[in-house]
């Protein structure tokens, strides 16, 4: 039998619009479950994590990120009121602004409405792996040994007890089966480990539960998944990954915070959009934990640096005011090709006037 542990911030991904935990691989969870050929360890901190989490923290980074949005036009709508309020075409550009201000707000509660409405087809999508997980209660033994973790501050590491909770419980419910084969979904490297699982973890496991851990940070590298299978969940995560982490970035909400999330959307680089660069580029300017935070200036400098001494190419096409302010404001002298002076080449210069 082998066991599936997945962490309580993947479970966000059953919110998001790009559907980063796709019907695919939910499917797929459930079916291995039904068949018995997995088991779907749930323990209760991480249930109590999933549950505090949809109804608070996961929203409201949507809904901020959304809130900037419409700022960002009201400020676009009177900068332009100054300038063309006298112009029949500001009626039309008030007209759209408004407009476009009215679909973010439906869609501010409808994405309220996603997490916390048991309804929504992510929250049943939520309640069937739940029904079919075996959730591991607490007990006074692994509140004690996690208490006694944390306090020591062995691993996993970590500002709170949650996560020695977490593997605590996995430990008390795996050590009396049969040399388990444990399948460890997370992201937070620094709890879990960065490149691999955690040799102090690892060899815990070893030693009490006679078996091995299989660590890994996507739901799309579970290794029952077909090749065909692995590569259209792995396009949808990667999608909504990089979502969460632009979003996260720009509400960065304290200056040690901003540069975690600075160097985490690094991972993304390769995956970036125009408008992911815009939003990045504007809260870099405009959310003031970020441009006084000593930890993101470096990489920053190196999201935005392409071949040799030119910018990445989707900076090329933003707004050259914004990407000024941006260079200026931490210091970088990446040039921009769409900035530079037209070379006249030889056929230019035999043109007669």
């Amino acid at each position: 039998m082998k066991y599936i542990f997945i962490d309580s911030s993947q479970y966000r991904h059953l919110f998001s619009p790009s559907e980063g935990f796709s019907d695919s691989v939910h499917d797929l969870l459930l079916k291995l479950i039904n068949y018995n050929h997995v088991k779907l360890l749930l323990p209760q901190q991480t249930k109590e994590e999933v549950e505090r989490n949809r109804h608070r923290q996961w929203p409201e980074n949507e809904i901020k990120n959304l809130e900037n949005q419409i700022e960002k036009l009201k400020s676009l709508l009177e900068k332009t009121g100054k300038e063309l309020g006298s112009f029949k075409s500001y009626k039309k550009l008030t007209d759209e602004i408004n407009n476009e201000a009215k679909r973010l707000d439906r869609e501010r509660d409808k994405i309220l409405s996603t997490f916390t409405n048991n309804k929504s087809k992510a929250n049943q999508k939520l309640r069937k792996l739940f029904s079919k997980a075996t959730i591991i209660s607490e007990n006074k033994k692994i509140r004690e040994s996690a208490e006694i973790r944390f306090r020591k501050g062995n691993p996993p590491y970590g500002g709170n007890i949650g996560d020695s909770l977490i593997w605590e419980s996995l430990l008390d419910y795996l050590e009396n089966s049969k040399r388990a084969g444990l399948i460890f979904v997370a992201s937070d490297k620094k709890a879990w480990g960065k490149f691999n699982f955690d040799q102090i973890l690892q060899d815990e496991f070893k030693t009490r539960v006679k078996g091995r851990t299989h660590y890994i940070n996507k739901l799309s590298d579970i290794p029952e998944l077909t090749a065909e299978e692995q590569e259209k969940i792995k396009t949808e995560e990667i999608g909504n990954l990089k979502k969460n982490a632009v979003t996260d970035f720009v509400n960065s909400q304290s200056f040690t915070d901003a540069g975690e999330k600075a160097n985490r959307l690094l991972l993304y680089k390769n995956f970036l959009t125009v408008e992911d660069y815009k939003d990045i580029l504007q809260a870099s300017l405009d959310n003031y934990e970020i441009y006084q935070s000593f930890f993101t200036a470096g990489p920053l400098r190196m999201l935005v640096a392409g071949n040799e001494d030119y910018v990445v190419k989707k900076i090329e096409s933003l707004d050259s005011g914004l990407w000024s302010r941006f260079a200026k404001q931490y210091n970088i002298s990446l040039k921009r090709q769409s900035d530079q002076p037209k070379v006249l080449t030889k056929k230019d210069e035999d043109i007669p006037f």
